[in-house]
């Protein structure tokens, strides 16, 4: 098959914690022809009351399938190496055939096993997007979460089936993976998270017309949901009394600092990094945007996840990227530089626009974002641009250099603005959530857009 697809795919790769994928597997991803892939690493890390590696494995898959908004996505195992065609192919397939909810390349050589039939394996498998959001991966005592989602498809009324023309190899297939077909073996090593960092501490930065909302809703919402975390609160301009007030705040620890003119989300990049250096660099760490941000959930996954990629800053990605985002082209070309406001454009053109009221990741990874940030906003990178804030930042530190970087669930930094309208209610109980039912653990009313709702306070 010479295949002539094109279209966006998200591409989703499982690993284990503290274990990137293998180089020449990432490679072989972004190799891919004809089509336009977004590399997305979510980690499978086990909890204690796991039954099994299914149960870890089934959960991953749960939430990556929340991430990226490509119509099509497809998972890979972080031990297969794609064909530079495979995924031109399999979406060529999938869009031929309007029964077919999923198609998988064949990397475990079941296509012609008759006691396999029926089961396809998730370890390359392209979904339609729409698909897979009716899909929740779940395991039994004799099925793992592939044999599930299969029976699971084909119950509501889709198809899914290996494709004979789709080329993968399986040369990185460790010891510990388990095959299959069959429970577990009792004596294969389970995937198990990193040993224990120090505590997680949390960001705040504001200035004195937003004290009321650090109190009463920032500080009042992260509590009331058992996030006993230290957080270090960056204050400018605050009067002795103010100050009296932040310092009185159990679990506060208060950093004045005088007004000096510039906005906080510039301001604060400089002075995180410097209260990054004084702690243990495997701190996890993160900060989010204090005047429009509730709670709504513990923090603890959202640490185990920076736990189990300690290298790299995790962001959120925006509802809306080019073109139908217009702030794109405004904050990029109007750098002074030309060749660095076309360099920025340029980036933001295929790349997802991250919204910076959200960061995280260990203490040493969100100190090199920090320092870099603040070296591009004072050169000639950011020079001019007429963002107010440190979203152009994080946008071209992360994308000139994807290593340093990874998506996360927008559960953490769901950014209301520019979604669809009635996307976003309230319930009598006063919790945001989404009528898509995705989870919405931190809310980020960016551009004013939960004030609609009378959450925020005014």
């Amino acid at each position: 098959m010479n295949p002539t697809a094109s279209g966006d795919v998200d591409v989703i790769v499982l690993h284990r914690p503290g274990q990137l994928p293998p180089v020449e597997v990432l490679q072989a991803i972004r190799n891919q022809r004809t089509v336009q892939v977004h590399l997305h690493l979510q980690v499978g890390a086990a909890r204690p009351t796991d039954k099994n590696r299914w149960e870890t494995i089934a959960r991953a898959r749960n939430e990556a399938r929340l991430l990226g908004t490509a119509p099509w996505v497809m998972f890979v195992d972080d031990d297969v190496l794609l064909d530079p065609n495979c995924v031109a192919t399999l979406l060529a397939e999938l869009r031929a055939s309007p029964q077919l909810g999923a198609i998988a390349a064949d990397f475990n050589r079941e296509l012609h096993r008759p006691e396999r039939v029926g089961h396809i394996g998730m370890g390359a498998t392209l979904f339609h997007r729409s698909v897979l959001q009716r899909v929740n991966f779940r395991f039994t005592d004799k099925l793992c979460e592939c044999w599930c989602a299969c029976l699971d498809l084909r119950h509501n009324g889709y198809e899914i089936r290996y494709s004979a023309s789709a080329q993968v190899f399986h040369p990185f297939r460790p010891a510990e993976h388990q095959a299959p077909d069959g429970p577990p073996e009792p004596s294969a090593p389970a995937m198990q998270p990193l040993a224990t960092t120090p505590e997680p501490r949390i960001l705040a930065a504001f200035d004195r017309r937003d004290i009321d909302r650090f109190e009463h809703q920032f500080l009042k919402t992260l509590r009331a949901h058992g996030n006993q975390q230290t957080v270090t609160a960056v204050a400018y301009g605050l009067y002795p009394s103010e100050r009296r007030r932040v310092e009185g705040l159990p679990g506060v620890q208060l950093d004045w600092q005088s007004y000096n003119g510039q906005m906080v989300p510039v301001r604060r990049v400089a002075d995180f990094a410097r209260h990054l250096e004084q702690i243990d660099p495997q701190t996890p760490i993160a900060y989010w945007d204090v005047a429009d941000v509730v709670f709504q959930d513990s923090l603890d996954d959202l640490w185990q996840t920076v736990r189990n990629v300690p290298d790299r800053v995790l962001a959120v990605i925006e509802p809306k990227g080019y073109p139908d985002n217009q702030i794109i082209p405004a904050w990029s070309l109007s750098i002074h530089d030309p060749h660095h406001a076309q360099q920025a454009f340029a980036l933001l053109q295929r790349n997802p626009f991250l919204n910076s009221g959200f960061a995280a990741g260990t203490a040493a990874a969100m100190q090199r974002y920090f320092r870099a940030a603040t070296e591009m906003r004072q050169g000639p990178e950011l020079y001019g641009t007429s963002d107010w804030g440190d979203q152009m930042g994080l946008n071209l530190y992360c994308h000139k250099q994807p290593q340093q970087w990874q998506s996360i669930d927008p559960r953490w930094n769901y950014c209301v603005h520019d979604r669809a309208p009635g996307e976003v209610r309230v319930t009598p109980q006063g919790r945001i959530e989404s009528r898509s039912g995705s989870r919405i653990s931190v809310a980020h009313g960016n551009a004013r857009s939960l004030r609609q709702f009378a959450v925020l306070r005014k």
